[in-house]
């Protein structure tokens, strides 16, 4: 392990739970100083490791539900499935499973006909051979970071 993966993981914790925190309030919570949080995250960000920021939403408290999707998919086009399920705005997030005829894809949907359409086009895919559902109740967390917390 680095010398600076422990803190680099606390940043990446701090920033999860506030992506607009101030450098030095990031700072007083993994204790560093600042000069040493802002080098540290401009390295994260020109590895790739930080891609940008993004507010952490609640769809349910906008109307929106979210259904996971699970998908059998032939086995050469599962890398053409994945892309299209990426372009489409209501997955936000797609999974190929290590046994690559699965691929996992949750979406946020703010009708029932727009998961009526979804399930329609699955269905209508050549590609995908085989579709499941789940409705999720709740959502009890999102947008978490499984790193340690500084």
């Amino acid at each position: 392990m680095s010398a600076t993966k422990p803190i680099d993981e606390q940043l990446v914790a701090a920033l999860c739970r506030d992506g607009r925190a101030d450098v030095r309030d990031v700072a007083a919570t993994v204790d560093a100083v600042p000069t040493t949080v802002q080098k540290r995250l401009r390295a994260l960000r020109e590895r790739g490791v930080i891609d940008g920021y993004a507010p952490a939403i609640d769809y349910g408290r906008l109307g929106y539900e979210t259904v996971v999707f699970r998908l059998e998919v032939g086995l050469g086009a599962v890398d053409d499935v994945t892309a299209r399920l990426r372009e489409r705005t209501a997955f936000v997030t797609v999974y190929q499973m290590s046994d690559s005829e699965t691929v996992f894809a949750i979406g946020k949907f703010g009708t029932e006909g727009a998961v009526a359409s979804c399930l329609c086009d699955l269905h209508d895919d050549d590609d995908v051979q085989g579709v499941e559902t789940d409705r999720v109740v709740s959502v009890h967390c999102e947008n978490r970071s499984p790193l340690v917390d500084g």
